[in-house]
C-alpha cells in the first residue's frame, strides 16, 4: 500500500479510535472535514523535519566533528572509547551547551535529563501548526508528554498498524485519560480527539531520524558517522540515546535497519 493512502487510512482509523474512547459523536463531520487540512499540514511538517535531519553539516560543524575524531583517535588505552565518552569530551559538551542553553558536565547527565526545557519547547513550536493555538498551557503539556511516550514505543518500527493493542493502550493511558481529568469548557472533547490525531501522525518521528543517522552511518562508519549524527541533529541525537540501556544498544539501533524494506522508501519525496 503506498504511504499516502495507508496516511489516510491510519488517520481516519485513529480518528475512529479517538472518537470511540472519548465518547463523541456530534462533532464527527467537522472533525472529518479538517482531516485532509490536516493531512497536508502534516506532509509539509514531515517534508520540513527529513530536510532537518539530513542537513549537510556546516563549515563549523566539520571543525568540530573534526576535533571529536582526534578525541576518539588518541584514546590512552587501547579501548575504544565509547561513543558517550567521547560525545562528553570539552568540544562537544560546548557544543551541546550553546544548542540548549544550559551548562552540562558531561554528555550522560545531558541525554538522561531528556527531553529538556529546551527539546520540548522545539517540539511545542514544532507542531503549534497541527495543534492549533486553543490548547491551554496544561493540555499542551499533556500532548508533548505523551509525545515522548509514543517516541519510545515507536522507536523499533511499532504504529498503530502492526501493534493496534499497544498504541490503543498507549493513546488510552497516556493521552486520553490525562486530558478527561482535567476535562472543562466548550469544545474540549474535540481537543482531545484533534490531539489523538495529531499523535498518530507522529508515529514515524523517530524512525524518520533513524534512516537519516543510518544513511549517514552507512556513508562514513564508525566513528565518524555517528559523531555526525550527533552533531547535525543533537536534541534528537540525545533524546534517542536516552531511550536505551547503554551506548552499545543505541549504536546498533543506528547500524541496523528498522525494516528490511526501509531504505528505498524513505528515500523517496513526499
Amino acid at each position: 500500500m503506498k504511504k499516502p493512502t495507508c496516511l489516510i487510512l491510519t488517520g481516519i482509523g485513529v480518528l475512529l479510535l479517538v472518537l470511540v474512547l472519548v465518547f463523541v459523536g456530534p462533532m464527527f463531520v467537522k472533525i472529518f472535514q479538517e482531516m485532509g487540512d490536516m493531512l497536508d499540514l502534516h506532509a509539509e511538517y514531515k517534508r520540513t523535519l527529513r530536510e532537518y535531519a539530513n542537513e549537510p553539516l556546516t563549515s563549523e560543524q566539520e571543525k568540530l566533528l573534526l576535533q571529536l575524531l582526534e578525541v576518539a583517535a588518541t584514546s590512552e588505552s587501547q579501548n575504544v572509547l565509547s561513543l558517550d565518552t567521547i560525545l562528553s569530551s570539552e568540544p562537544y559538551l560546548t557544543y551541546i551547551n550553546t544548542y540548549d542553553g544550559k551548562e552540562w558536565t558531561d554528555y550522560t547527565t545531558y541525554f538522561t535529563a531528556m527531553p529538556t526545557q529546551n527539546h520540548r519547547n522545539i517540539v511545542l513550536t514544532r507542531h503549534t501548526g497541527l495543534l492549533g493555538e486553543e490548547m491551554e498551557v496544561e493540555e499542551q503539556e499533556i500532548w508533548i508528554d505523551y509525545y515522548y511516550i509514543l517516541r519510545n514505543w515507536s522507536k523499533t518500527g511499532k504504529n498503530q498498524l502492526n501493534n493496534k493493542k499497544e498504541f490503543e493502550e498507549n493513546l488510552q493511558s497516556g493521552l486520553v485519560e490525562p486530558l478527561m481529568e482535567r476535562e472543562s469548557g466548550t469544545g474540549f472533547t474535540t481537543k482531545i480527539v484533534k490531539m489523538g490525531m495529531v499523535s498518530a501522525l507522529m508515529v514515524e518521528d523517530s524512525e524518520l531520524f533513524h534512516n537519516a543517522w543510518h544513511i549517514r552511518y552507512q556513508t562514513y562508519g564508525t566513528p565518524e558517522g555517528l559523531l555526525r549524527c550527533a552533531i547535525a541533529t543533537p536534541g534528537e541525537f540525545a533524546l534517542m540515546r536516552s531511550f536505551f540501556e547503554d551506548s552499545a544498544a543505541f549504536e546498533k539501533w543506528i547500524k541496523e535497519p528498522i525494516r528490511k524494506d526501509d531504505s528505498n522508501e524513505e528515500q523517496e519525496g513526499e
